[in-house]
């Protein structure tokens, strides 16, 4: 009887769990940083602006790490996600990937690898990360706020002044 009632109350703890995770969809902004921890110079080779414009074109209103904020994120800055794109051990081939963390630091997306095998850096970053960008083709991302982030540092009483 005891392992019964435990065993429910284990499975409505992990149902919850899967359940309260928060989706891309409920965060308004992507924050691109100027340079990426694989990289020596801000935004070598272009990897960070090509980010940006890739975020755009599905969908997403990136940001500049260092530009001015919208004040709905200067109010809250869990409004935004963090793009982070990392690089993977691989000999001969570049192979990026695309991760986006919540403003706890806590990973929400992670894109399939990218890969390329040429041999100019130029060519290989770029079309490496574009082929890890494929991965937001099917996200069809749209902004649906979430009462909860909305609430992290009081943006409910912004949103609700935009809206009116």
């Amino acid at each position: 009887m005891k392992l019964k009632i435990f065993s429910i109350l284990t499975l409505c703890l992990i149902a919850t769990s899967v359940f309260a995770q928060k989706s891309i969809n409920n965060y308004k902004y992507v924050l691109v940083p100027n340079k990426y921890d694989f990289l020596k110079e801000n935004d070598q080779y272009q990897l960070n602006s090509l980010t940006r414009f890739l975020f755009e074109k599905y969908g997403f209103e990136a940001i500049m790490e260092g530009e001015e904020y919208p004040e709905d994120l200067n109010f809250n800055r869990c409004l935004a996600m963090t793009s982070d794109v990392t690089k993977e051990s691989g000999l001969f081939a570049t192979k990026l990937k695309v991760i986006l963390k919540d403003c706890n630091e806590k990973q929400i997306f992670e894109s399939a690898i990218g890969n390329s095998r040429e041999k100019d850096y130029q060519v290989s970053y770029n079309k490496a990360l574009r082929e890890s960008f494929k991965s937001f083709e099917t996200v069809n991302y749209a902004y649906k706020p979430d009462d909860e982030i909305l609430a992290l540092g009081g943006a409910s009483v912004v949103a609700k002044s935009e809206s009116e």
